[in-house]
């Protein structure tokens, strides 16, 4: 009766009070343009009816849910069709469109925002609550837990019989064949805490959930998301996410995600190795991200140098989190469920969002695209006349400085073994002076007791120290000898022989390049804190500025340490200045000073000019490579709402005499969605007005259906008359004016 008048009771019988539907409707409205928007700040307004407005709340929702199950049923929509659906321009695929290097971009990673406090460290007893989450694109713990082994152990018949190469899919090729990180991955493992070994990634007991871990796909849709649980980001989350996409997705997938450099060990450590294989995986590491791992790692892994990606900079969770964290104020101290209950529908009407936006999305990128082809292929076309240089030239340049980094990654046995035995001889250097030292003292034991008075104490001291620096010499004396035999050294260096000069060499570039590793490290983390300054509160940016001011004063101290073993090399290095270390904040500049051992300064991808024109070169080769996307894109967005458009008015007439009111909702949303429709039309008839356009704005055929507007009982939709306008249809079937007229006035008489 109350629902009758347009109220929802508190409770389920002989409610007290009762909220009508435009009070509940308007909350719903306001919380999903605005997450920071919590329960306690707007029932305030309503005499504090926190309690009782949760449960009315909790009934509408339970209300949508269940009309919204019975509109997919209608439209014939299972429980998949969502995760197999949910972005049209990735994943609805249709019949003779060109085929794209990878099927799908997307990016994962973790975010700590959306906490949930553990109910131990809550006042009063928490409320029970049997409700589970609705939506499809949950993992479960249960399905996160099958790998919280699996990297560390690589348990599984698929573990075994992982690519002993150490690349899956031909492209995660970082490692050696024992599968352990090499000496690039590890660098970045330093860099990124949840890069580290799982054992240290704990929480505080104080949190249930410590956050979640999400998949995107390149339009910002949500694909799938877990729960991170008592701890940071553990490999398991990943590799669970992975799991659903090879599941649920074709081949080919490029992946982003902020180590995938690391992360790919642990895939090729864990059961998934093979079907990681089988799907030919390529891991990314987002645009931004990559500056801060090694230069070797960039030209792996950063998409500017990875066939296919196009202008996809795999940053999208990064602005999905910036939505999302909005939510955090009202996530810590509710019930598990309602907890989800705010995600779902966060994201949720975050991806409609998206899908109104996706005519923009095309647009913006396909206007960009062109503009970097325009602009810097001018700008390449002046530089390769300059430099007398090519297309060839570039990708060579490319596949040059990948072998010289490789080449780096460890250092020659010769080197090593010369060093290692250069430490000994200077340690036993060191321990035959201290020996000597205490044996002189020793043999002067009569003089200091009968000159200077040496007490007893005293006496022990110089007896204990001439034994004890004998017995160290010794020993070092027979790590020596042992260190000869091993390794054919007839006759021990000494400051003369040529060994032992070229040794002191090889030891200055040591020094040289750790005063660089150090250098470096102290920029990285001045790197990370610029980044913070624009994205934090007043208070944390007059922290930061302070610890700006103090990490200056070491980094110069670095720098001059830096400049000391630069100049000592020979050939010296040039010094650098304030002014360059500034400019070369981005990391991959560092790399290129490291090696000692050859100067790479002559090389011809090393020098400035020809890198500006490599550089160029491969983000011209990016924007073309977009473009042949987004043609793509346009026709699979326009497929799917020609096909959506059939089924709605299909479902429509199905119900108009059985279930007039589900008609009527079906009536409500089509019509909502033919006006989203039309502003994405908007946009794709302006993307398809830029200058050297080349797709087309003809809508195709889904692979695996046939036409769903096939025969004449399905009318154009209302937006199909401003598009076919611009590019008629290829049927030849005619879009005549009263048609539109006729099917707009048919459901506005249902």
């Amino acid at each position: 009766m109350l629902a009758h008048h347009g109220y929802i009771g508190a409770t389920p019988t002989s409610p007290v009070i009762a909220f009508s539907f435009q009070v509940l409707e308007a909350y719903w409205q306001l919380h999903r343009t605005s997450p920071r928007l919590a329960f306690e700040a707007y029932v305030k307004a309503l005499c504090h009816l926190h309690h009782q407005f949760r449960m009315a709340f909790d009934a509408y929702q339970e209300i949508l849910h269940r009309v919204d199950m019975r509109v997919d049923n209608a439209l014939e929509r299972d429980h998949s069709w969502r995760n197999n659906n949910v972005c049209p321009p990735c994943l609805y695929k249709v019949q003779d469109e060109p085929p794209l290097r990878f099927s799908l971009l997307a990016a994962m990673d973790g975010n700590n925002s959306l906490k949930l406090v553990d109910s131990t460290f809550r006042p009063g007893t928490q409320r029970r609550d049997n409700h589970t989450q609705r939506h499809s694109f949950w993992i479960t713990p249960e399905e996160v837990d099958m790998f919280k082994d699996a990297v560390a152990t690589g348990k599984g018949p698929a573990a075994e019989r992982s690519n002993p190469s150490g690349a899956i899919g031909g492209v995660l090729q970082e490692g050696s064949e024992s599968g352990e990180p090499t000496q690039g991955v590890e660098v970045c493992l330093e860099r990124w805490r949840n890069a580290g070994p799982d054992t240290r990634k704990r929480v505080f007991a104080l949190f249930a959930v410590s956050g979640i871990f999400i998949a995107v796909c390149r339009h910002g849709h949500v694909l799938f998301m877990c729960d991170m649980i008592c701890s940071g980001e553990l490999m398991k989350y990943p590799l669970s996410i992975v799991q659903k996409m090879f599941k649920h997705y074709s081949s080919d997938i490029a992946l982003g995600y902020d180590i995938a450099c690391a992360f790919s060990k642990s895939l090729e450590r864990s059961p998934l190795a093979p079907d990681a294989q089988h799907h030919r995986l390529q891991g990314i590491v987002p645009a931004f991200h990559s500056y801060v791992h090694n230069r070797g790692c960039q030209v792996d892994w950063h998409p500017i140098y990875t066939e296919g990606v196009g202008l996809e900079d795999f940053e999208e969770c990064e602005r999905t989190f910036s939505k999302s964290n909005g939510l955090a104020a009202g996530t810590r101290l509710v019930t598990p469920f309602h907890r989800h209950q705010l995600i779902e529908e966060h994201f949720i009407f975050h991806s409609d969002d998206k899908y109104a936006g996706s005519g923009k999305f095309i647009y913006d990128n396909y206007r960009q695209a062109q503009e970097i082809i325009h602009t810097d292929g001018a700008k390449l076309a002046t530089l390769s006349e300059q430099l007398k240089t090519g297309p060839d030239d570039y990708e060579q340049y490319l596949k040059s400085e990948r072998e010289y980094l490789n080449s780096l990654k460890t250092e020659p046995e010769t080197v090593t073994q010369a060093v290692d035995y250069m430490d000994i001889l200077t340690r036993l250097q060191k321990a035959w002076d201290e020996s000597e030292k205490a044996k002189q003292n020793y043999n002067n034991l009569d003089r200091l007791i009968i000159h200077a008075g040496a007490t007893s104490k005293e006496i022990k001291n110089v007896q204990m120290r001439y034994r004890s620096t004998h017995i160290q010499w010794n020993s070092i004396n027979e790590e020596a000898l042992r260190f000869e035999e091993v390794n054919g050294i007839e006759e021990r260096w000494t400051p003369e022989s040529i060994e032992y000069q070229d040794a002191l060499v090889l030891m200055s570039e040591r020094k040289y390049c750790r005063a660089l590793d150090n250098l470096e490290q102290l920029m990285v983390q001045r790197l990370f804190e610029l980044t913070k300054l624009g994205m934090s509160g007043y208070k944390q940016h007059e922290k930061i500025g302070q610890a700006l001011k103090n990490r200056s004063e070491a980094i110069k101290n670095a720098l001059d340490e830096y400049n000391t073993y630069a100049e000592q090399l020979d050939p010296p290095r040039p010094p650098l200045s304030w002014a360059e270390l500034v400019e070369a904040i981005t990391v991959a500049d560092f790399d290129l000073l490291r090696n000692a051992r050859q100067d790479i300064r002559k090389l011809k991808w090393a020098q400035p000019a020809n890198r500006e024109a490599m550089n160029l070169y491969f983000r011209i080769k990016r924007a073309r490579e977009e473009i042949e996307r987004l043609n793509v894109e346009i026709r699979r967005l326009l497929s799917f709402m020609l096909d959506a458009h059939a089924n709605f008015f299909r479902a429509i007439a199905r119900n108009l005499i059985q279930n007039p009111t589900l008609a009527w909702e079906l009536q409500q949303r089509w019509v909502y969605r033919q006006e989203i429709n039309k502003g994405i039309v908007g946009k794709l008839l302006q993307a398809s007005r830029l200058r050297s356009f080349t797709g087309t704005l003809q809508p195709g055929v889904r692979v695996g259906t046939t036409d769903a507007c096939q025969g004449q009982e399905v009318p154009p939709p209302p937006w199909a008359e401003d598009l076919w306008q611009n590019d008629p249809p290829a049927t030849g079937d005619q879009v005549e004016e009263g048609d539109i007229d006729s099917l707009i006035q048919y459901f506005e008489n249902l």
